[in-house]
């Protein structure tokens, strides 16, 4: 009588590496970016920037023009935008002024009014206003300074007493 024994073979698939090895390339994968029109006003992308204080200083009688600028971190507008982007810089009324063209400071703790006005340039011959302002073609990206020019003209002298307004600085691009 024979018998019969049952054999099994068993085959195990193991990864079998040769010098003629093949490359699979799947489709790349794709990078992207848009680069949009953007600016940063006194390096800051939100509302509600404080650009600084204009000061006159302190005077005792309003007889004679007294004149000042802003500098870096005192009141200048410092402006950053995307290369290529037309920025423009608009300078409201002021809270007690009745235009751009008759910008007021107020006592501030009373009434009393005192007349002053911005400009664009040192000449202080264009008032910085809030429709034509000041506009630039930026092709670096590489932050532009904007001084502000200011004076108090000749005018009845007021009451003694701190001043103060608050100008809406307004960037459009």
């Amino acid at each position: 009588m024979t018998r019969r024994i049952p054999f099994f073979f068993i085959f195990f698939a193991l990864p079998v590496w040769s010098v003629n090895d093949q490359t699979l390339n799947a489709t790349a994968t794709q990078i992207r970016i848009q680069v949009v029109n953007g600016c940063l006003l006194n390096s800051s992308a939100t509302n509600g920037v404080n650009v600084g204080t204009l000061n006159f200083g302190s005077i005792y009688a309003t007889n004679s023009v007294t004149e000042v600028s802003t500098s870096v971190g005192s009141g200048s507008i410092q402006l950053r935008c995307t290369p290529g982007t037309t920025a423009k810089i608009t300078l409201g009324a002021g809270l007690y002024g009745t235009g751009v063209n008759n910008r007021r400071m107020r006592l501030t703790t009373g009434s009393s009014l005192l007349t002053y006005q911005l400009y664009t340039s040192a000449a202080r011959t264009t008032v910085w206003d809030d429709v034509t302002g000041v506009s630039i073609l930026l092709n670096d990206d590489l932050t532009k300074t904007f001084p502000v020019y200011g004076r108090v003209p000749v005018q009845a002298t007021p009451v003694h007493g701190n001043y103060s307004d608050q100008v809406l600085v307004t960037l459009s691009y």
